[in-house]
């Protein structure tokens, strides 16, 4: 796999041969096999990787964080975006939870409760309302962190899990509405804008990735396929839409490698990466002609997955980070 970011140190380098190689033979629609990796990476000590030693993870700084989730998401996206959410939740929630947390053992999905999916109110103490999209490997078991004025940590008692929801990517997950009854609801005395950051920050990541696996694919698919006797790489329309792909690619990788911005930086950065994959992503397909529409290449697949990411991430309804902290 290509590497469109920043030249990297050796010890970068060794976390990407790592990766890389956990995930060489993974399936991505082997749900199964998938739901295993937050462990073997744990195992690696990759999983909260970038999470300080003080609250038990790696201590990494964020190049390498986001250089482990860049790589699981060039292979499993949903993988990528459930570890943006790990380290973010480990910033919030308890010791005993946490610790479940780096050994890969528990979920949990941090959810804003401003963004236009989620009608929560708090009233008398108690958290009620409904989450429609809530986006998990195992949604009966997830805990979730709500993040408001005051965050809270929601254990899955105190959720009902709805209709599932048909999705057009992210395929590992299972995509349904959550109603929060106001029960096992606990206040956290977290720092809610460095949560919030650290998730976005891992999900331009994820993107990045997603944009790294377009750019591949179709970098691949015009130098095998000929056409008009030649690779399909030799047609100018076709090269200049290559390079088109690999600047921006490269562009959004190295914002994310550039350091963990506040709140206003982090949304910018976030929502930037969720509309240039989707756009590398469509383009990639384009070079595919109509064989990219066709499950047989991957192309199509991290279409639906950045489609999928922007809808998830729901960026554009999280009105409070406008707000002083």
């Amino acid at each position: 796999m290509s590497w469109f970011g920043p030249p990297l140190t050796s010890d970068q380098h060794d976390v990407l041969k790592l990766v890389d190689e956990l995930l060489r033979d993974v399936d991505p629609d082997d749900v199964a096999k998938v739901r295993e990796l937050p462990g073997a990476l744990a195992a690696l000590g990759l999983w909260t990787v970038g999470v300080p030693e003080e609250l038990g993870g790696g201590g990494a700084g964020r190049p390498i964080t986001a250089l482990v989730i860049e790589r699981i998401s060039r292979v499993v996206p949903e993988l990528g975006v459930a570890c943006a959410h790990a380290h973010a939740a480990a910033l919030a929630v308890p010791g005993d939870i946490r610790a479940l947390l780096h050994s890969g053992r528990i979920e949990i999905v941090v959810v804003e409760s401003s963004a236009l999916h989620v009608s929560v109110d708090l009233a008398g103490g108690r958290w009620t309302g409904q989450i429609d999209r809530f986006d998990a490997f195992d949604p009966d078991q997830a805990h979730v962190v709500l993040l408001g004025a005051e965050p809270v940590l929601v254990e899955p008692a105190g959720i009902s899990v709805g209709r599932t929801l048909r999705t057009t990517g992210l395929s590992s997950f299972r995509t349904v509405t959550l109603t929060l009854d106001g029960t096992s609801v606990h206040p956290l005395p977290s720092d809610a804008a460095a949560v919030r950051s650290s998730l976005l920050a891992g999900l331009a990541a994820v993107a990045a990735g997603i944009a790294g696996a377009a750019v591949d694919a179709a970098s691949a698919y015009a130098a095998q396929r000929h056409q008009f006797g030649g690779p399909l790489a030799a047609l100018p329309v076709v090269r200049a839409s290559l390079t088109d792909q690999v600047q921006r690619t490269t562009a959004l990788t190295h914002a994310v490698f550039a350091g963990a911005p506040d709140s206003l930086g982090a949304i910018a950065v976030a929502r930037l990466g969720c509309d240039l994959a989707l756009e590398v992503a469509d383009a990639a397909l384009q070079v595919h002609g109509g064989y990219g529409y066709l499950r047989e290449y991957r192309i199509e697949r991290l279409l639906r997955d950045a489609l999928s990411l922007r809808a998830s991430a729901d960026i554009t309804g999280a009105p409070s980070i406008l707000q002083p902290e």
